[in-house]
């Protein structure tokens, strides 16, 4: 009887326990929505406008390694793609992107043959074909050339910073953009200390006036740090660690994952770990709960293959992730279109 009695307990248990992480896992629903009309790429520059996407740069795999400076539009209304014009500098990967006030900006990048970018480009949707690109002459990226950084927009301002520069290498300082000043007086230092830690590849997500950076790399190991922005008072300031210990640092730290924010929660998913095992899990940052403290919770796979490199944006309540690699080689560059929204019930088989 004891034994039936404690078998009983033990099944029990089990399923309080399945239950559980049934419901962590399954939490919101990925489907995949779309194809690039494109070849399929990684590292290309993202940034959204009203319900549409531009994809710009990155590289592929095609008999050899192929660099872009096309930049495909994807609406999320209808699904559709239509190629504008080409960003008007030298092919490259891993710039950064921003849009304010409708128009959309890339900065920096390396291209196939190494060299490193600090142009600061100007994309208008409205403008005429064949003008839709400008390139701010007066206005370059003031660190130097760069790529590998981490660039996000709040309010009417764009911040561009850290990332692997051509003079010092990993870098740690920020730069706020300010697209209604004067030429050639655009760009200015933001918190003087910079961000606690240098690193490149790192991972960002914007809520209200504060942005969330966290991973990257810096001297071949892992930035396991997590450091948050406030516009409003020019401050960088590292996320207690006492509020990352419930959690599997090696786990939740990467580079080149995909990030965005939808409503007040931040997402990461996809990138690389840091002994080279490329991931898809996701996890979201609740910022405001645990007291303040903010609390991250694992959530629904990423249903794609595993992949790192790939752009992401969020449009309408919905996170979306472009293309994207796990390898080198043709079959590894990736051009599918995969959407995250956290309030459909997770359906393995949804996807068009």
């Amino acid at each position: 009887m004891k034994n039936a009695l404690r078998s009983i307990f033990i099944i029990a248990i089990l399923a309080i326990t399945f239950v559980s992480c049934h419901e962590d896992e399954y939490y919101g629903n990925w489907r995949k929505v779309s194809v690039l009309n494109g070849k399929g790429r990684a590292g290309s520059a993202v940034f959204s406008i009203n319900n549409k996407a531009y994809v710009v740069g990155g590289y592929g795999y095609y008999f050899k390694i192929k660099f872009f400076n096309s930049t495909w539009v994807y609406d999320t209304e209808d699904n559709s793609w239509v190629e504008m014009d080409s960003l008007p500098g030298e092919p490259r990967k891993d710039a950064v992107a921003f849009s304010i006030g409708g128009k959309g900006y890339v900065c920096g990048g390396i291209g196939a043959d190494g060299t490193y970018y600090g142009n600061m480009y100007e994309f208008d949707p409205e403008a005429e074909r064949g003008s839709q690109w400008k390139e701010l002459t007066k206005d370059p990226y003031p660190d130097g050339a760069f790529y590998g950084g981490i660039g996000f927009a709040i309010g009417d301002y764009g911040y561009v910073g850290v990332g692997m520069n051509d003079k010092i290498g990993p870098t740690n300082r920020y730069f706020r953009f300010d697209p209604s000043k004067p030429e050639g007086k655009r760009w200015i230092q933001t918190d003087a200390e910079g961000m606690a830690v240098k690193r490149f590849g790192g991972n960002v997500f914007v809520i209200g006036d504060k942005a969330y950076i966290m991973g990257g790399r810096h001297n071949n190991y892992r930035v396991k740090e997590f450091e948050c922005y406030d516009a409003s008072t020019d401050e960088f300031t590292t996320i207690s660690e006492d509020m990352l210990d419930d959690y599997n640092i090696d786990m939740l730290f990467r580079y080149n994952a995909s990030t965005f924010a939808i409503g007040n929660k931040g997402y990461i998913t996809c990138g690389v770990k840091f002994t080279g095992e490329v991931l898809r899990d996701t996890w979201e940052y609740t910022p405001d709960a645990n007291n303040g403290k903010g609390v991250w919770q694992m959530i629904a796979k990423f249903e794609g293959s595993n992949r790192y490199s790939a752009p992401s944006v969020s449009i309408n309540g919905c996170g979306y992730i472009f293309c994207g690699q796990n390898g080198v080689g043709s079959t590894y560059f990736k051009d599918d279109v995969w959407l995250f929204n956290p309030d459909e019930e997770y359906n393995r088989r949804s996807y068009k």
